[in-house]
């Protein structure tokens, strides 16, 4: 069964995230691994027992429940659904019956932070510091609010408290290294960071704390060769080490050299916009930006690198606590606003997403990926209409740019508006003249509109380029095949592809469906039984398997299991009035020997 095409949607946006990153990242996924799921297409002092007006502020449109415990269950439920502002409201009630359970205490603050609510979180951390057991999280909201305050001795204060482990062994140097910094204790600061040679992953980021603090201190020799170390901790740099570096080299003079810290970037993000207005400014003889020389911003910077890294290997949660804090102390930085969006994106948070994205100032050089990030969020959150009028606007903003018209036929093609897909991936095919060749992707979600629509020989034409791009990609065997076997074309080769797209993902319920219909259309009907079995065994919601299984059943004279099976498909067909009408007539009827229902 060919894929109900969606996860390249994804592609145009989500690869800019591991360009924001300095610290290390321990897994990745592969973005076609999505095709069958989603693509048919205040000080330490100050620590209190009261914590007042715990349930103020609650939102009204939330369920209403009978007790605490109701409220704590509600809670639950919330953090199930990653709806962590609606947890807060009701942990909120909750721990206004039970102000002392520290349980409750904890997870109330977390989820608060997580909310992006700190300053309602900061009185329950201060309740969390008093007795034993100290919270792991809550030192560090009292620490970034020390910090926001410019109140170093506070900030000291909690980050003692803080346990050295986990994030905690990279962040709590970096936090005691900004607030040695801003007393002017810079050796201080560079002991507390330690060696750039760790191993652990985090060498890169410590690298460029130490640029940071060197290039305060005055010290640019100790700063270049602090920076130049962070640098080759990633093919062309992370984008926040070359806005740094870069603007330290102008800063110095060294116009050239900076040129070509932004030239490895763009050489190794060639269609990015980042860096755009920098180089304006460069090449109009501008004035560069002036360094960090808060600790606030310093202490944003690593918090928003420890929760890009948390974001990608313990969970959007926790990456998602790391980022409000980064955000509170600089919230204006839009490179965390972008990241918080990320996160709530890979929540299914669609509209968090898109507020999180809307706080990106227009004159960002991030402004481009954030509009992109909106309208995708916009249509997975079914505003569709409106996902779609951005995406025609910034296609006329950026008339030499493609990545605003592959989205627009992406959304397009999943919402099977074949026809409007083929011209916006045909006008992006223009745009990206002879690179657009070479993009077996675009090749083949342009063929799967070209198919839909009804133009099969050009689809075909597509799909034979994508695969002579990735001969192997599962996904472009898997479509090819399955059409030419429902075309009755090529059968031979075709169950060739399906069988090494099998072999690939031997799991996967659709492309197990193809291979066993390559085998009912061979007119192999038991093996056809056996594919189409494990293919509603991985897939059993699916109406067209299911369909396809009925088929089977009968052709081998299983007559009452097929039936049930075509029953099994109507119930599952929806709207598909075209399917169900087929179905209802085999029901009836049956199925003549080598028919192909």
């Amino acid at each position: 069964m060919r894929a109900h095409i969606r996860s390249g949607l994804h592609f145009a946006v989500v690869a800019t995230a591991s360009l924001l990153l300095l610290a290390a990242c321990k897994t990745g996924s592969d973005p076609a691994q999505a095709e069958r799921e989603d693509l048919a297409p205040s000080t330490l002092a100050q620590a209190s027992d009261d914590l007042v007006d715990l349930g103020s502020g609650l939102d009204t449109t939330l369920m209403p429940v009978a007790s605490s415990s109701g409220a704590y269950l509600a809670a639950q439920a919330a953090i199930m659904e990653r709806d962590m502002a609606a947890a807060s409201d009701y942990l909120l009630v909750a721990l206004a019956s039970d102000p002392d359970n520290k349980d409750l205490l904890r997870q109330t603050h977390f989820a608060l932070v997580s909310s992006g609510r700190i300053p309602e979180a900061l009185p329950i951390a201060r309740k969390l510091m008093i007795g034993e057991g100290i919270d792991q999280f809550s030192p560090l909201t009292l620490a970034a609010d020390a910090l926001d305050r410019d109140v170093f001795d506070d900030a000291e204060a909690a980050l003692i408290r803080l346990p050295i482990n986990g994030y905690n062994t990279i962040l709590v140097p970096l936090l005691e290294a900004w607030v040695a910094a801003a007393k002017g204790d810079f050796d201080d600061a560079m002991a507390a960071i330690g060696p750039t040679d760790a191993g652990d992953g985090f060498d890169a980021l410590r690298a460029y704390h130490i640029g940071l603090i060197e290039d305060l201190a005055g010290r640019a020799d100790a700063a270049e060769v602090a920076f130049e170390r962070s640098m080759a901790g990633q093919v062309g740099g992370a984008y926040r080490v070359v806005l740094a570096y870069g603007a330290f080299l102008e800063r110095q003079g060294k116009i050239d050299a900076a040129r070509e810290v932004y030239s490895s970037f763009l050489a190794t993000n060639p269609d990015s916009l980042w860096l755009d207005a920098t180089l304006a400014r460069l090449d109009a003889g501008g004035a560069p930006p002036e360094q960090i020389d808060e600790a606030r911003e310093g202490a944003s910077e690593a918090l928003f690198a420890v929760a890009s890294s948390a974001q990608q290997n313990d969970g959007p949660e926790v990456g998602l606590a790391y980022g409000q804090l980064a955000a509170y102390l600089v919230p204006q930085n839009d490179v965390v606003a972008l990241l918080i969006g990320d996160i709530f994106e890979a929540q299914g948070k669609h509209d968090d997403a898109v507020d999180a994205y809307r706080r990106i100032n227009a004159s960002s050089p991030l402004h481009w990926s954030a509009r992109l990030r909106i309208a995708l969020n916009l249509d997975d959150a079914g505003h569709v209409d409106q996902a779609i009028a951005i995406l025609h606007q910034m296609v006329e903003e950026k008339t030499e740019r493609a990545d605003s018209l592959v989205m627009l036929g992406d959304i397009l093609r999943i919402h099977e508006r074949w026809a409007e897909a083929v011209d916006a991936y045909d006008l992006a095919f223009e745009r990206m003249a002879g690179t657009a060749e070479g993009d077996w992707r675009l090749r083949y979600v342009r063929g799967i509109a070209l198919e839909r629509s009804g133009d099969w020989d050009r689809a075909e034409d597509d799909f034979v380029a994508a695969l002579e791009i990735q001969p192997e990609h599962p996904f472009v065997l898997n479509y090819l095949g399955y059409t030419w076997v429902d075309r009755s074309e090529n059968l031979d080769e075709a169950l060739n592809m399906i069988e090494r797209a099998v072999n690939q993902r031997p799991t996967d319920g659709f492309i197990i469906d193809s291979l066993g219909w390559a085998y009912y259309r061979l007119g192999r009907y038991e093996e056809a039984v056996a594919q189409l079995e494990r293919a509603v065994e991985y897939e059993p919601g699916d109406a067209v398997i299911n369909d396809h299984l009925g088929d089977a059943f009968w052709q081998v004279g299983r007559h009452a299991e097929a039936r049930f099976q075509w029953r099994r498909a109507v119930s599952l067909s929806g709207d598909d009035a075209a399917l169900t009408a087929t179905i209802q007539s085999k029901l009836q009827s049956g199925l003549e020997r080598g028919d192909d229902g």
